[in-house]
């Protein structure tokens, strides 16, 4: 099985990832951890990366792709893998289709969770681990991001008709958890090469 974890920032994607991942034996794939890996080790594309970081521009869909490929190449073919970060644009999603043949993405969970509420958990986050570069004004810029490059990725795989599975994203992580939970045992229960997970 290879899963998706979409949403918009705050939303929580990266701690249900994790649970995801050990409810289901997936490896986690997360794009900001294996960026910030490979720029801790030091390797080529790790090099890369940092100098465009550095310069404060963000990193580009070649060298995503790159590092997505690299990482997925060392992971067990038939394994269960959940992507959590990527693809973040369609071009990313197609890349992603064509890393992944004859394999493709089974399901796409996506995290919905009202703009008002992620802006004060992002504003509170900023306050609590002193991220002075995250202000309301870098905030806003990155839902617009989402919204303009990041959500047609949804429409991608739906046009493909790959399950997307709505999740409410309000509540305690717990609460989160089980709609996640539930939302993928009701998909894997209704195709069978999903009942491995």
């Amino acid at each position: 099985m290879i899963g998706l974890i979409f949403g918009p920032p705050g939303s929580g994607k990266g701690t249900q990832a994790s649970r995801v991942e050990r409810e289901f034996g997936m490896s986690h794939l997360s794009t900001g951890e294996i960026l910030r890996s490979e720029v801790a080790h030091g390797s080529a594309v790790g090099k890369e990366a940092a100098r465009i970081m550095a310069a404060g521009d963000l990193v580009s869909d070649d060298l995503i792709d790159r590092i997505v490929e690299s990482r997925l190449s060392r992971i067990d073919p038939t394994s269960n893998v959940l992507l959590d970060g990527f693809p973040r644009t369609t071009e990313q999603a197609k890349a992603l289709d064509a890393m992944l043949e004859p394999r493709t993405v089974d399901f796409v969970v996506s995290l919905d969770v009202p703009e008002a509420l992620l802006i004060d958990r992002l504003l509170h986050r900023a306050a609590v681990e002193g991220r002075a570069d995250d202000t309301r004004e870098a905030i806003m810029e990155r839902m617009r991001e989402y919204h303009s490059r990041t959500a047609s990725v949804l429409d991608h795989y739906r046009e493909q008709v790959v399950s997307v599975l709505e999740v409410d994203g309000v509540g305690d992580v717990d609460a989160v958890f089980d709609r996640v939970r539930q939302a993928i045992k009701k998909l894997a229960a209704s195709k069978p090469r999903a009942r491995g997970i």
